[in-house]
């Protein structure tokens, strides 16, 4: 029975408090579920653009972008990265990069779908006609540039809080980089017409422009040079607590204190 004092003691620590198992069951960027949310969310936003795209690209996941992404979401800042106003030094291929970010509190007010889903609110106040915008426009024209076709995204807790947004220790912050970065001044996110009548040789999925050569998947031999945080195993913990390991060892205890 000794035991179980210092192993409740042990769950408590570990499950509770801002830097507890919240700050470790965070989805890291090599996650395949995290990264299927995310470039699902941005494809089926982009494929029921209304007005309908002609050239809508399809996009897929970039390493690499993901990598910048998390670096910068880790400096928990409420701006954007300044590194992106530099050509080419953003990514090892795009010479220009495109971000949208957005932050809320505590951590559980954040899903991928609903991050997305208030930049692509952000449609309501933009008019096509003019390319004109009655509030805020930046984060849907983003989402919905049709030769935007690489995403990589980012979450990040600021147990900190995060500069000029808010002080509280589950402040969450939510990075998406794009290649190539759209919202390019005096053009508008995307051709309206009939969805896919511009993709010239390219196959149509989903209302979207896609090609396989373009949209396969590369790896990057690359490190942001503006990363503040090493590389962390934290994220593996969520899978070890969920591993045979584990379950033995509660096991172990539980026999153990029975007799």
């Amino acid at each position: 029975m000794d035991l179980l004092g210092p192993l409740a003691l042990w769950l408590t620590v570990l499950f509770s408090g801002p830097r507890g198992v919240l700050a470790l069951v965070l989805p890291d960027i090599t996650e395949p579920d995290f990264i299927r949310r995310c470039v699902q969310a941005h494809n089926a936003h982009r494929s029921r653009a209304s007005p309908h795209a002609a050239n809508m690209r399809l996009m897929t996941w970039d390493d690499a972008l993901a990598k910048g992404a998390r670096s910068w979401a880790r400096h928990c800042k409420a701006s954007h990265n300044p590194i992106l106003q530099h050509m080419g030094q953003a990514h090892p291929d795009f010479r220009r990069v495109g971000e949208n970010i957005w932050l809320g509190s505590p951590y559980s007010a954040f899903t991928v779908e609903s991050a997305i889903q208030t930049w692509n609110q952000e449609g309501a106040d933009y008019t096509h006609r003019n390319r004109s915008c009655a509030r805020v426009c930046g984060h849907y024209t983003q989402l919905m540039w049709a030769t935007s076709y690489k995403l990589g995204c980012a979450v990040h807790v600021c147990s900190g809080g995060i500069d000029n947004f808010s002080t509280h220790p589950q402040s969450t912050i939510f990075v998406c980089d794009y290649g190539d970065a759209g919202n390019m001044f005096g053009f508008p996110p995307y051709i309206v017409g009939l969805a896919c009548s511009s993709c010239g040789k390219e196959k149509c999925q989903d209302k979207l422009c896609t090609d396989p050569t373009r949209d396969e998947p590369k790896r990057y031999d690359w490190s942001p040079g503006w990363d503040i945080i090493p590389k962390s195993s934290a994220h593996r913990l969520p899978h070890w607590l969920n591993s045979t390991g584990l379950q033995l060892l509660i096991g172990w205890c539980w026999l153990f204190a029975t007799h």
